[in-house]
This record gives C-alpha cells, structure tokens and sequence, in this order.
C-alpha cells in the first residue's frame, strides 16, 4: 500500500496562539501531526506550555517577541489572540492556516452523515 504525502506538506505553516496547554491537539493530530505548528503564547511568559509530544513545533512567547523585534514589539498585540500575527511573520512557508486552541473536531456519531 503506497502511502500519500499530505496536502501541501512542504509549503504550510499551521499558527494557533494560546493561553493554556495544547491538549486539544490530540483530536487534530490525524489532520496536523504531518505539518510544522507555530505556537504563540499569549499572556504570562513564565507560563510552561504543554505540547502533546510528536509534533513539530516552535513556541514563541511574549518575550521572544520583544527579543526579535525590540522597540517594534508593541505592534504584536496581546490578549485577544492577535498575537498570531508574529506566528504569521515568522512563517517561511507559502500557505499559513491558523487555528484558536478551542477549537475542536466535531465527533462522528449516528447522526453525522457519512461521506462514501
């Protein structure tokens, strides 16, 4: 059984900012676990983020923000989850598709119509 490459593989940047750990991932990591994940800390800095292990990741806090773009800094906004923004700033990549860490996969029951 061959196996296929995900979509844009190469040329995707997934962005989610966050204020809590990223238990939520677990439900995407079919859809993500394949993708690069720019994470963006918002609020406290001294705060330890937890990230589901097996993903691959950089995790930027309010900090390094001030670190990389100094007196600039205040342009990133914080507490209203605009600081994806810098997530978008770092991305390398073609194509950026960003996610809130509330947001989760919708379960599949009885009533869910199925695709064939």
């Amino acid at each position: 059984m061959a196996t296929v490459e995900p979509p844009l593989k190469d040329e995707l940047d997934i962005v989610i900012p966050t204020i809590r750990n990223l238990d939520f991932l677990e439900m995407w990591r079919p859809f993500f676990q394949s993708y690069h994940l720019i994470i963006v800390q918002d609020g406290d800095p001294s705060k330890t983020i937890q990230v589901p292990d097996g993903f691959d990741y950089d995790l930027y806090n309010r900090n390094d923000i001030n670190k990389m773009l100094g007196p600039r800094s205040s342009c990133i906004s914080f507490k209203d989850s605009a600081c994806r923004c810098f997530g978008y700033m770092v991305s390398k990549k073609k194509y950026i598709y960003t996610i809130d860490d509330d947001c989760f996969v919708r379960p599949i029951n009885k009533f869910t119509p199925s695709i064939v």
